[in-house]
């Protein structure tokens, strides 16, 4: 598995929002869905946990992960929907 990093503000909004190594590593592994985001080059999975989806911005090399951002959120369709018609994410998975 890659190695974790994180930006200081990937860092943060983990610890603020409750979410950590472990669940970044299960929606980065095996995401239940992906995309490319085309304004920035970052890759976004989303996972379902307890209901809801944990979402990752994120850069992956072949040996790194660096999180840029994450949260739980319960609007994963909306955001996944409007993302796709602005033409700003292409889906992967």
């Amino acid at each position: 598995m890659n190695s974790i990093r994180y930006t200081k503000h990937g860092e943060r909004r983990a610890a603020e929002r409750g979410v950590n190594e472990n669940m970044i590593l299960k929606a980065v592994s095996k995401p239940d869905f992906s995309f490319y985001d085309l304004s920035n080059g970052a890759t976004v999975v989303f996972r379902k946990l307890d209901g809801k989806d944990l979402l990752v911005v994120c850069s992956k090399t072949r040996n790194e992960v660096k999180v840029i951002t994450t949260f739980i959120t319960s609007d994963a369709e909306q955001i996944i929907e409007k993302k796709l018609e602005s033409n700003i994410w292409v889906r992967i998975k």
